[in-house]
């Protein structure tokens, strides 16, 4: 087994050596002028990376903790709302609207299955939903919406309009102000390639406008507490500060080099190990996939489940398994995190590995099974013609394990079942 571990999960990711470094020096104590400075400086950096003027508030908390919050701060038993479901993590929509008791309907998906534009405007037309719910990416199949074009519908019917842009910041194109977003989310572990453990929500004028009139049921998940701190440049409670001075370093990297860079970088990659898995009896999911991940469906006589459990014993390379119906038929392929060229071409290289020892495994077992028909068969025939000489049936004579349900022979018949 190879020594060094390859990550090529959705999150966590790899981290670069300056991100690790950051991670295991002495903490900051927070509550000082200093510390504030870097929380005006990371709140700058994240609108940026949202594209958006409005407001963006942290948790310390993942990713499905901004998505509550939304619920907590945004959302009541007035509203009717519309969400897209095209996997896991729409069905997170979907259940979180059922814990906190929102009236919903949902418009359901098949995996990888793209948003019809036309059946969405049908819909939205129709003013009963106050609020749509989305993914811009569907990160348990790969597909990337076309949220600019959902947005100019969300706009045009004025219909409250929340994306979860976990997985796609920085790695797509996400432009939350120009796309008419009223919140979207986000969280450390993806392409910033950070920790797990902090999320973010980007709010525009409109959303705090309804964040002013809703009474927010929950303690910690208060947006206006965060909103009222971040003015001074703290966090109502104790922030995740060793994240915070990792996130501070990370979104000065993205702004030195420009966001596009990011983006480029992602896509190059996604489209480098496309390029090479061709060839390979693979197939991708989505006909259109995000730079964040791909999404690879197994044929029927493999295993996916098992496939992603090889590649990490015998390899140590991790890419994400999936659940439900696409256990055992889809694997994903994460792009993120500090992965290079060398890196795919390892991966590459073992999933041909592994799909060679199952196509010579298939292979054995058919020789084998060929072997054990034609030992079979040979024995029909012997029991036949002694049959034949002694004109008795053979089952008195030559008995075997097998013939008493396969065949039923004597001098007169000859007859075999099918297999």
């Amino acid at each position: 087994m190879n020594d060094k571990i390859r990550l090529f999960t959705p999150g966590p990711v790899t981290m670069s050596a300056r991100t690790l470094a950051i991670g295991a020096s002495q903490l900051p104590y927070n509550r000082t002028e200093q510390f504030s400075q870097i929380t005006f400086e990371i709140i700058k950096d994240l609108k940026y990376i949202f594209g958006t003027q409005g407001d963006v508030v942290i948790f310390a908390a993942s990713g499905t903790g901004a998505m509550e919050a939304v619920f907590f701060n945004f959302l009541d038993q007035s509203d009717k709302v519309l969400i897209v479901n095209g996997g896991t993590f729409g069905q997170r929509w979907v259940d979180l609207c059922i814990q906190h008791e929102i009236p919903f309907e949902q418009i359901s998906l098949d995996p990888g299955q793209p948003i019809s534009l036309e059946d969405l405007e049908r819909t939205l037309s129709t003013q009963e939903y106050s609020t749509l719910l989305i993914n811009a990416h569907e990160t348990s199949t790969g597909i990337i919406y076309d949220t600019k074009a959902i947005g100019e519908l969300t706009q045009k019917y004025g219909v409250f309009f929340v994306v979860d842009a976990i997985s796609t910041i920085c790695a797509d194109i996400f432009m939350m102000d120009k796309w008419h977003v009223d919140v979207s989310l986000l969280s450390s572990q993806k392409a910033l390639a950070l920790p797990p453990g902090l999320s973010f929500l980007a709010l525009n004028k409109k959303a705090k406008l309804r964040l002013e009139n809703k009474t927010c049921q929950s303690y910690y998940f208060d947006i206006k507490e965060f909103l009222a701190n971040q003015k001074r440049g703290q966090m109502p409670f104790t922030p995740v500060i060793g994240h915070f001075m990792m996130l501070h370093e990370r979104l000065r990297e993205i702004r030195l080099q420009g966001i596009d860079f990011f983006i480029s970088h992602h896509s190059k990659l996604a489209e480098y190990f496309r390029k090479g898995l061709q060839g390979l009896p693979l197939s991708f999911l989505p006909n259109s996939p995000s730079n964040a991940l791909t999404a690879i469906s197994c044929p029927k006589d493999i295993d996916a489940f098992d496939l992603v459990k090889r590649l990490a014993d015998n390899f140590n390379c991790f890419v994400a398994p999936n659940g439900g119906n696409l256990k055992h038929k889809v694997f994903r392929v994460s792009h993120l995190g500090e992965q290079n060229e060398t890196d795919i071409d390892f991966l590459i290289n073992a999933l041909e590995n592994i799909l060679n020892n199952y196509q010579q495994t298939e292979n054995h077992i058919i020789m084998e099974s060929l072997l054990i028909l034609h030992r079979y068969d040979y024995m029909l025939i012997i029991s036949a013609i002694l049959a034949i000489l002694y004109e008795n049936n053979t089952h008195n004579i030559f008995r075997h394990n097998n013939c008493n349900n396969q065949g039923e022979m004597n001098y007169k018949t000859f007859k075999i079942k099918k297999r």
